[in-house]
């Protein structure tokens, strides 16, 4: 339960339908319940309609959200988090879905929404730079300040050069 819900705030942070994940258990005996459940997973993923299209997001947006998304989730700090949140839970012992809910919320969402928009903001420098840092901000959709930090701290790690207030890739 833990990792569906940082599955679906992840989809929900890059703007996919959340509802595009279900994690459901099912036993080799329990054919009859298997079968329920694609059927009713299937119909609800064509209810939605296709990827992108039905969240208004394009192609190219979906991919760099995807791969702000997977590279966030690479990451060690966030990967530490979620170690440290799944202790928690085994010490409590309370897996209940409104506290997983409530503490992935607390302790992960936060994290998720900085480090998506950290990797978006290096992946949309690099394929699309050189770039203002308005424009980035704009197609990254995080507060200024926040890409400004980011794009200091790119800087002082040799990553990222600024040139006529344009970010390009250190080459």
């Amino acid at each position: 339960m833990i990792t569906a819900e940082l599955a679906r705030k992840m989809l929900t942070k890059i703007g996919i339908n959340s509802n595009r994940f279900a994690l459901e258990w099912a036993s080799a005996a329990e054919a009859p319940l298997f079968v329920q459940l694609i059927t009713d997973f299937t119909s609800k993923i064509k209810s939605i309609g296709p990827l992108g299209e039905a969240e208004d997001i394009t192609k190219d947006e979906l991919q760099f959200k995807l791969l702000a998304a997977r590279s966030a989730l690479e990451q060690a700090k966030l990967r530490t988090g979620f170690g440290k949140l799944t202790k928690g839970f085994r010490k409590d012992g309370d897996y209940s879905e409104q506290t997983i809910k409530d503490k992935v919320e607390e302790k992960l969402v936060s994290m998720i929404a900085t480090e998506t928009a950290k990797n978006e903001t290096i992946l949309r420098i690099e394929k699309e730079g050189p770039i203002s840092l308005d424009d980035l901000t704009k197609k990254v959709g995080a507060a200024a300040s926040d890409i400004e930090k980011y794009v200091s701290a790119f800087s002082k790690k040799g990553l990222v050069t600024e040139t006529d207030g344009q970010l390009s890739i250190t080459k």
